[in-house]
């Protein structure tokens, strides 16, 4: 009978052969943690509340995927874009596609303590003196009454929700008369607060307590005169908690309400575990939007969207020959 051989590793041999072993399970762990499993959101700073809370609730259901959402990472290198603003053709290069993942609302706004603050809101302003207020200020060639004298406050960089509103009334954000103010939306809301002439415009989620659903101390909200009659009628009282007015917005969506898409720009190549996220958003993620004062959009345009998603993930698997021809697929109405 043929005895087997015992082969045994040369001591000299053996730390390296321990160090090879340890290494193994933590290098499938560093790949598990990174590349693809990593989706990078970066965009309009008003949207991560509730970009955050998606992101929460997906990687319950998938917690091998880490969702980073924050400012700082350029745009180049993240998956996701957002953009809540009117799309250019110049806004999504070639080789990205965009679609709307949700909305939201802009409103005028003011310090409470103004002393014509319940005279403002019992009359309201209309569109049109609200373009006045905004882009024209007291010009040498209009001069406001003197119940319209205001300190506007704006954004002293472009951002995408004051662009939103200068493309609301026609206008581009550099058109918008006023102080700018360094920081973010934040930032403009607490100018308001400490200048009792202030005037502003800002989103629902910072205007409105998301907890209380009341309008944040120190802040009132001037009305919008949708029939233009000089009076805030009952049907036109609609600010007194979020939900009654994200109810109005999507019932009606009058087109005098400052209202935006918050879209996302993706890479048509994009990754299936980044198309995967954005259709579950669109599926499920809307449930969440009226907590943090944004608006669902409406089940034809999900639909549409999703379809446009698929269409992506078709053409990357190879499974489609149909070509995803067209830079963004949302609505800019």
């Amino acid at each position: 009978m043929k005895k087997s051989k015992t082969y045994y590793l040369p001591f000299q041999l053996l730390p390296l052969f321990l160090m090879i072993q340890l290494s193994v399970p933590q290098q499938a762990l560093s790949q598990k943690d990174s590349g693809n499993q990593v989706i990078k959101i970066t965009g309009t700073r008003l949207t991560f509340p509730i970009f955050q809370r998606w992101s929460e609730e997906y990687t319950k259901l998938h917690p091998q995927i880490k969702i980073l959402v924050k400012s700082g990472i350029p745009s180049a290198s993240a998956d996701i874009l957002i953009v809540s603003h009117h799309l250019g053709s110049t806004d999504v290069k070639e080789g990205q596609a965009a679609i709307a993942i949700t909305r939201y609302l802009q409103l005028p706004i003011i310090n409470s303590q103004r002393d014509n603050v319940s005279t403002l809101q019992s009359d309201g302003f209309t569109e049109d003196e609200l373009k006045k207020v905004y882009f024209q200020g007291n010009s040498d060639d209009y001069i406001l009454p003197p119940e319209y004298h205001f300190v506007v406050y704006k954004r002293e960089k472009p951002a995408c929700a004051s662009i939103a509103l200068a493309n609301h009334f026609g206008q581009q954000q550099v058109d918008i008369k006023g102080v700018g103010i360094e920081g973010d939306d934040q930032d403009l809301l607490e100018a308001v607060k400490k200048d009792v002439k202030a005037i502003s415009y800002n989103n629902l989620g910072f205007i409105y307590d998301i907890q209380t659903r009341k309008v944040v101390d120190g802040i009132a909200i001037i009305p919008i005169d949708f029939n233009e009659n000089g009076k805030i009628d009952e049907d036109e009282k609609i600010y007194s908690t979020l939900d009654l007015v994200l109810q109005y917005a999507e019932k009606t969506n009058n087109p005098k309400l400052f209202l935006e898409n918050v879209n996302v720009i993706v890479q048509k190549n994009s990754r299936k575990e980044v198309i995967d996220f954005l259709q579950w958003v669109l599926k499920y993620g809307q449930r969440y939007n009226h907590a943090y004062g944004f608006l669902n959009l409406d089940k034809k345009q999900i639909a549409s969207e999703k379809e446009f998603l698929s269409n992506i993930h078709s053409a990357n698997s190879g499974n489609s020959s149909k070509s995803i021809s067209t830079n963004y697929h949302v609505s800019n109405d």
